[in-house]
């Protein structure tokens, strides 16, 4: 069993203010804003923790939120939750208690975490909107992309994350058409079931799912997700 106490301890040690927004199966899920010091700023949600036994993207928020984002700062602002399944991630299972894939659950309303979530989201939209997972059977990185003009961008994220490892060589089917080379769309036939596609179709006009592969080691999974949200806020900024 994981220690989920190291994540709010590492969150206590920010300087920023942490924000409980529920209690699900006795654990804490938080969530951080930072504010940005532009008049109109982008607005971009990070979330990692969906499925319990993916670490990387935790660890990917948390070194995200222990950096100096001041640059950042001065065009977007975050909402960030770190870990939206504590249960999940503290007994190394996917799923939350009762065996829920809380990633297929966002159409029902009774699920705790999802409930959660879509309170926090309230009616926030976002330029941006970037889960983290990872991937057992994967043996290099991927990563899907939904974005309502279609303008993509997952060929440029692709290529800045092979300098941090190398990129998957299986499609990982699941009706997602390719984009590109280890590019893939969300698909249409998810619903909104899962979070990226519901956050594509009620708040964010831009959605990506960042995949790394488990075989890696942690630091370096970490830092290809953070290598993705990078060069997508760097294309966001400099489109404009």
């Amino acid at each position: 069993m994981r220690n989920y106490t190291e994540i709010t301890e590492r969150l206590k040690r920010l300087n920023v203010s942490i924000e409980l927004i529920g209690t699900a199966h006795s654990y804490p899920i938080h969530q951080i804003r930072l504010a940005s010091s532009a008049d109109t700023p982008r607005h971009i949600l990070i979330t990692g923790g969906m499925h319990g036994d993916e670490p990387a993207g935790v660890e990917a928020v948390l070194q995200f939120l222990e950096r100096n984002n001041s640059t950042l700062l001065k065009e977007f602002s975050f909402l960030v939750i770190p870990c939206i399944n504590p249960y999940g991630y503290v007994h190394n299972t996917r799923e939350t208690l009762g065996d829920i894939d809380i990633n297929r659950a966002f159409e029902t309303g009774d699920i705790a975490e999802v409930a959660i979530i879509k309170k926090a989201l309230g009616q926030n939209q976002f330029s941006l909107a970037i889960d983290f997972h990872e991937d057992y059977d994967a043996t290099g990185f991927y990563l899907y992309e939904g974005k309502r003009d279609e303008k993509y961008i997952g060929p440029d994220l692709a290529t800045a994350a092979k300098t941090i490892g190398p990129m998957d060589p299986d499609d990982p089917g699941e009706d997602a058409p390719d984009l590109a080379e280890g590019v893939y769309k969300v698909a249409t036939s998810w619903g909104t079931q899962g979070l990226t596609p519901y956050l594509l179709h009620f708040h964010s006009e831009h959605v990506i799912i960042s995949e790394t592969p488990t075989v890696w080691q942690l630091e370096q999974r970490a830092a290809l997700h953070l290598t993705i949200l990078d060069t997508a806020l760097k294309i966001i900024s400099e489109s404009t």
